[in-house]
């Protein structure tokens, strides 16, 4: 081969392999940036779905109603299929407190509003560990939340005053 082939054909090599590179790192990084829209997406369900069952079981103690788990359910299994272990464990506390609370009114143990109150600090503190452990573990952040964004004074107590709305008021 003529000495003059040699430059041609490295050239084209180096050219291939730099586009094949170049391909191969920007799948990677779609890649990357795929799982961690999948994991904001099952965080963000757990947190929406959570607040709606923390609702929904007040809804149970108040009137009766029925739970629909199955949202909750979904959210959770989508948690696990997408999230660390340590996500995939606050979620997993939130779900057990939950059911807690569900038992527990079912055997009428939540019998008044101080009752309900203790039982709802319980799950917004689950809920809040949760949120905290998301933060760190899919977002990187440092920064952590003191309280979810429920207004309720802290402290308040049903029945003691403040301005807080009264439990009649509530669903």
């Amino acid at each position: 081969m003529s000495t003059l082939l040699w430059p041609a054909i490295i050239s084209s090599v180096s050219a291939l392999l730099g586009v094949a590179m170049g391909g191969f790192l920007t799948a990677r990084v779609q890649k990357r940036q795929w799982a961690r829209g999948q994991q904001i997406e099952a965080c963000a369900a757990i947190v929406v779905e959570s607040t709606r069952v923390q609702l929904s079981l007040r809804g149970q103690w108040k009137h009766d109603q029925r739970v629909d788990w199955m949202p909750w359910n979904e959210a959770l299994a989508k948690i696990s299929l997408v999230a660390d272990r340590a996500v995939v464990e606050a979620a997993g506390e939130v779900d057990a407190v939950f059911w807690q609370h569900s038992d527990r009114i079912g055997r009428g143990e939540i019998a008044d509003e101080a009752a309900w109150f203790v039982a709802t600090e319980l799950m917004e503190a689950a809920r809040l560990a949760f949120v905290n452990i998301a933060k760190r573990h899919v977002l990187g952040s440092a920064d952590r939340l003191d309280r979810l964004p429920v207004r309720r004074p802290s402290g308040y107590m049903p029945g003691v005053g403040g301005t807080a709305p009264s439990p009649s008021d509530l669903p």
